[in-house]
């Protein structure tokens, strides 16, 4: 009994207790649970509806389609010019339609006359309208859009009566109406970011001189600043609704100043 006694208190003093026997049994372990079902392999191992069965793949290729789609227009909007979708084309309806080919072409047109004959176009050279071209000053980094009264100098005259786009020209000009004069709020078609500034005079002035480098054809003028505009804005002179047709990104100018041997710095068109 003694000796119980001490085995007792050393299990006390070691923190070392026999727990009760309890009623029942533990089971063994481990304990074998039962296997998982084998993966599906196919669809045709899910239990789900028929349709959507079908919907799935359908649906694959049109987020494909999709995600391809948006891939293509970030591409070729950062590379060139983005795809003419949603309203990015290249291109605007002007509140007037001023057909390019009529005032700047001097091919045989579609139009004919009051008396039924075929038109040909005037000819007029780009500075006519366009004046400020031509001239190194600030006046000259853009391209210059006449006002109401300058077309109307021609167009109060010239023309039909009836003409819709007239008649909207010489309302705008006072000349019929009673509503006085209003500015004809062009679209602009070419833009380049307000952080770069470019002046079309020592470009005319250069491609002038040096007529080889002068890129695309024009059915206007091809003599003075006309011949070299179809460098950067194409075919003008054969356009009913004129329209971007160059990216005019940052890396189309630095090959062309690099090709001709101007500067590339970044004050020549930053600053």
């Amino acid at each position: 009994m003694d000796l119980e006694n001490k085995h007792k208190d050393n299990e006390a003093k070691s923190g070392i207790f026999n727990l009760p026997k309890l009623p029942f049994n533990f089971p063994k372990l481990p304990i074998k649970l039962p296997k998982p079902p084998p993966p599906p392999t196919h669809l045709g191992d899910v239990e789900l509806p028929k349709t959507l069965m079908y919907l799935l793949p359908i649906g694959g290729l049109f987020t494909l389609a999709f995600v391809g789609a948006i891939a293509s227009f970030i591409i070729t909007a950062w590379w060139g010019q983005p795809i003419p979708v949603l309203g990015f084309e290249q291109t605007f309806d002007q509140p007037i339609n001023f057909p390019h080919t009529v005032h700047a072409s001097t091919k045989q047109l579609d139009y004919k006359d009051a008396d039924g004959n075929v038109m040909v176009g005037l000819g007029t050279d780009c500075t006519f309208c366009h004046r400020t071209v031509n001239k190194n000053t600030a006046a000259g980094a853009n391209a210059y859009i006449p006002p109401v009264n300058f077309c109307a100098n021609c167009h109060g005259v010239i023309g039909s009566e009836d003409n819709v786009q007239l008649n909207i020209l010489r309302d705008a000009a006072g000349i019929i109406g009673e509503d006085g004069t209003s500015p004809i709020n062009w679209r602009r078609v070419h833009r380049l970011p307000d952080h770069v500034r470019f002046v079309h005079e020592p470009h005319i002035r250069y491609l002038s001189a040096n007529p080889e480098h002068i890129k695309g054809e024009t059915d206007g003028v091809t003599t003075g600043p006309s011949a070299v505009c179809s460098t950067c804005h194409g075919n003008v002179a054969s356009m009913e609704k004129v329209y971007q047709v160059e990216p005019l990104k940052m890396r189309q100018c630095v090959d062309c100043h690099r090709d001709n041997g101007a500067p590339t710095d970044c004050a020549t068109c930053h600053h």
